[in-house]
């Protein structure tokens, strides 16, 4: 998933625009970000790339760079 896809996933999950990100950026600094947002973003990421994430991702996933080498991207 390319960084700008990453980027509008996160924006429409927590539905507002999102603030320059980095790799290091941590999902808990991102504007309204809890465990329930935690988990619709795991499930609309793995549905927009089509790629499967295990329980271990899941649980241990805490920045963008996590999110995005999960889903064989980088931003």
């Amino acid at each position: 998933m390319k960084p700008e896809a990453i980027r509008a996933l996160l924006a429409d999950v927590l539905g507002q625009p999102m603030p320059p990100l980095s790799r290091d950026t941590p999902f808990a600094d991102l504007p309204g970000w809890d465990s329930v947002v935690h988990l619709s973003l795991l499930l609309e990421a793995e549905r927009r790339s089509g790629t499967a994430l295990t329980a271990a991702q899941m649980v241990s996933m805490r920045t963008v760079g996590d999110l995005a080498d999960a889903l064989g991207g980088r931003p």
